[in-house]
């Protein structure tokens, strides 16, 4: 097992107060500034009392209402899908030996958008309600992810190739991408038609305690899978063919991996829509800020640094243009476009210098 250095160490306690402090901040800012202090309180109260505090009237009770029925929520969704979405992007580059992979590029997103689409706008007579949606968004991600791993593998000779991946990738986003408008397209109902619109930009402005459960519960268990896997992920990284002489099933690994990542993005996408990107920053900051690319440490920080990231790129979604609300999904495009630029310029450059 790999010593951890020192840098490793103090990132931990570091993203994980700087954690603690954005969910308390970011709930108290909006239209209706609350105080830091109150804040602090009624959720305290909250999680430890069972609000004995508030129903002793110790606090204005529009208080309590706006930061634990509307914004704590949101602040914790946000914190999920930014954990979760980071953790998958780590994930799938090791996985997959690529820097720039993450559920977004690699169509993973658009193929559970394309399985939450059709349960929003066609009627389909199993289950109700979200979990009808995230059902379907599974099943979506899955072929999504099926059809990249074959077209990939017959792109490549057999082998997964960085390129024939991206490519794949880009296809497969297209392809679902495509059907979602189909199946808008086809949809009759304006209201519904307006919902998907809205939701394919992405955003957490939905988020209520009642639908935060499948989130967090496929988010917590997909991450401890991941977590508690490192070790193998390290393996990966060595290529299939070491991988596999250190006696990893390098094939059922990976694909029992996807199959995580796939329960973990249709558990996000079937209530925030496609939220590009996440995935493939934060592990590269991670591992900027660590110096390593040991998984057992890239992954959990990569959850703490993600569920930071995507709660202050929500804040800002909600503040910059006063009532009205800007999608996650574009700030995270402005901020994740340039910094895919970026790597593909540093491999390019790295390809260059090699090759001299």
């Amino acid at each position: 097992m790999k010593k951890l250095h020192i840098r490793e160490v103090a990132l931990f306690p570091l993203l994980a107060a700087a954690l603690c402090f954005s969910i308390l901040y970011v709930v108290s800012i909006g239209s209706t500034a609350i105080d830091l202090n109150t804040v602090y309180r009624i959720v305290v109260d909250q999680l430890l009392f069972k609000g004995r505090g508030t129903l002793a009237g110790q606090w204005d009770k529009s208080f309590y209402q706006i930061i634990w029925n509307i914004r704590f929520p949101r602040v914790l969704f946000g914190a999920f899908c930014g954990a979760g979405l980071s953790v998958c992007g780590a994930a799938m580059q090791s996985l997959v030996l690529n820097p720039i992979a993450d559920p977004y590029i690699l169509g993973v997103s658009s193929g559970a958008s394309a399985g939450a689409a059709w349960a929003l706008l066609m009627p389909t007579p199993f289950f109700s309600g979200q979990y009808r949606t995230t059902a379907m968004a599974m099943l979506g991600a899955l072929l999504a992810f099926f059809c990249v791993y074959q077209m990939a593998r017959a792109g490549g000779g057999g082998k997964l190739q960085p390129t024939t991946l991206l490519l794949s990738g880009t296809a497969v986003n297209a392809v679902m991408s495509a059907v979602t408008s189909f199946l808008i397209f086809l949809a009759k109902s304006q209201e519904s038609i307006s919902a998907v619109y809205n939701w394919q930009m992405g955003s957490v402005a939905s988020a209520q305690w009642k639908s935060l459960a499948i989130p967090a519960v496929g988010v917590t268990l997909g991450c401890a899978v991941f977590i508690w896997q490192g070790g193998n992920f390290n393996l990966m990284m060595m290529g299939d063919e070491d991988a596999a002489a250190m006696g990893l099933n390098v094939n059922l690994f990976r694909r029992c991996m996807f199959i995580v990542c796939a329960v973990i993005v249709a558990s996000l996408v079937s209530v925030t829509g496609i939220i590009g990107f996440v995935g493939l920053m934060v592990p590269h900051i991670v591992r900027l800020l660590s110096g390593t690319s040991n998984n057992r440490t890239i992954l959990p920080l990569s959850a703490l640094l993600g569920a930071t990231y995507l709660i202050w790129a929500d804040a800002a979604a909600r503040s910059l243009f006063g009532a009205a609300e800007l999608p996650i999904g574009i700030i995270t495009a402005f901020t994740g476009a340039p910094f895919f630029f970026y790597l593909m310029l540093v491999r390019n450059r790295k390809g260059s210098s090699h090759g001299a």
